[in-house]
């Protein structure tokens, strides 16, 4: 974490959290102490459950503190809310639009009442066409949004410009409810909500196995245990081969993230001028934010040949002097670089999986992690204490284990893709 930039711009403080050093009983045990594990351990708590959550590293060490901490109210890419009906059907379809398109109004209220200093700026997210062949998806999207009741915006190429301040963009829509914050900031202010609520966090201590007795299922974290009513993993991306049917349940894609040093005054004056956030439907990366000093922010995937951070560092300098060819060399030099995984679902949705009778896991944000992760573990906590049903959470549930097709050859070669997604949007097929 010592080269993510949301580390030294945090203003909630770091607790430092013990290992586990003895065992534990609860209601309920969650691994993971990200945005979808803290969320699901405060909301069962708040249920009257006891509540043990363990990670392998430190609160926030994975996708939730090193994503580029935007809020956006849409699916993945242009996928609207009749591709999500076709998949789910009619009432989980709808229910995981609506999730979608209020659960960002839901972040910066619910850290407003939690009083999580996260440097909110929820200020709207947009979602501009960088061509033909984008703009006809993009379109389409926000046509169903908008039939969907959702507070969305058609835009022109000329209001981009102004909002935006880039160049390029023929048209595209957006919804004043996105907007962005601190992510790392954000997990840290859970956590010492989750801790005042009496839930027990153990850091640096990471689970090997789940037994399953005739009673209640045992987490085995080396020579210790916590036997729990039922188990939650909400690891994500990070999940290791201890639990090998979550981790080839979606593909890992290794990101990246880089802030410049902050921008000019007159350069502030065009470039993303009332703080919106965006992202394009590019292949190798179209995103942009600005931080409350001014820096911005962008990314893409890993491309892990020779040296990544070279790759990725260079293809950003040229992705921001594409959309702001008003920046200079200087104006691009970059103050941060980081990396992180995400974990990416078969179809772009997340999913439940039951893995035993009282063990399950929530995975596969595929990068709309800030929002549902958090709303979606809140239903998985009040599911765990007793006060929700597995129908009241609008994803899929994986009853048998279900790999990913080729998982390994998948997963490798995710981390190799970048030039093809690069050629893609070269020759206007993204």
């Amino acid at each position: 974490m010592q080269t993510v930039l949301w580390t030294k711009t945090a203003a909630e403080s770091v607790i430092s959290f013990p290992k586990l050093e003895e065992d534990e009983v609860a209601d309920v045990a969650v691994i993971g102490a990200g945005f979808c594990g803290l969320n699901a351990a405060i909301h069962a708590a708040r249920h009257g459950a006891s509540v043990v959550l363990i990670d392998a590293r430190t609160v926030g060490s994975g996708a939730s503190g090193r994503n580029g901490g935007n809020s956006i109210p849409q699916f993945p890419g242009t996928m609207a809310p009749s591709d999500v009906t076709s998949l789910l059907g009619t009432s989980k379809g709808r229910g995981l639009s609506e999730l979608v398109v209020t659960g960002s109004d839901m972040v910066f209220r619910q850290a407003a009442e939690l009083q999580i200093d996260c440097s909110p700026t929820q200020n709207g997210w947009m979602q501009p066409a960088h061509s033909q062949r984008s703009l006809l998806k993009v379109r389409r999207a926000y046509e169903e949004w908008k039939a969907f009741g959702a507070p969305v915006e058609w835009h022109s190429a000329a209001d981009i410009h102004d909002l935006l301040g880039a160049f390029g963009y023929l048209g595209g829509w957006s919804n004043p409810t996105g907007g962005s914050v601190n992510p790392y900031g954000l997990a840290l202010g859970l956590a010492r909500v989750a801790q005042k609520a009496g839930i027990r966090i153990f850091e640096n201590t990471a689970a090997q196995r789940i037994e399953e007795t005739t009673t209640s299922p045992v987490l085995v974290c080396g020579d210790l245990r916590v036997k729990a009513g039922i188990i939650l993993i909400t690891s994500g991306g990070y999940t290791d081969h201890a639990f090998e049917e979550v981790r080839r349940s979606a593909i890992p894609v290794h990101l990246y993230q880089v802030a410049t040093k902050p921008l000019r005054e007159e350069l502030r004056a065009s470039i993303l001028k009332t703080k919106m956030c965006f992202s394009d439907c590019r292949k190798s990366g179209g995103f942009g934010r600005l931080d409350p000093d001014g820096r911005l922010i962008t990314g893409g995937a890993v491309f892990a040949f020779g040296d990544s951070r070279r790759y990725g560092e260079n293809h950003s300098r040229a992705r921001l002097k594409l959309l702001y060819p008003q920046l200079s060399e200087q104006d691009v030099a970059l103050e941060a670089y980081w990396e992180g995984f995400c974990a990416i679902s078969e179809t772009k949705l997340p999913k439940v999986l039951r893995l035993g009778a009282n063990i399950f896991s929530l995975v596969g944000f595929s990068t709309r992690g800030l929002n549902l992760a958090q709303h979606l573990g809140r239903l998985l906590g009040q599911f765990a204490s007793g006060k929700a049903t597995l129908d009241d959470i609008p994803v899929e549930v994986v009853e048998r284990r279900r790999d990913v097709a080729f998982w390994p050859l998948k997963s490798r070669a995710a981390r190799y893709a970048f030039p093809w997604f690069q050629a893609q949007d070269h020759f206007s097929l993204s």
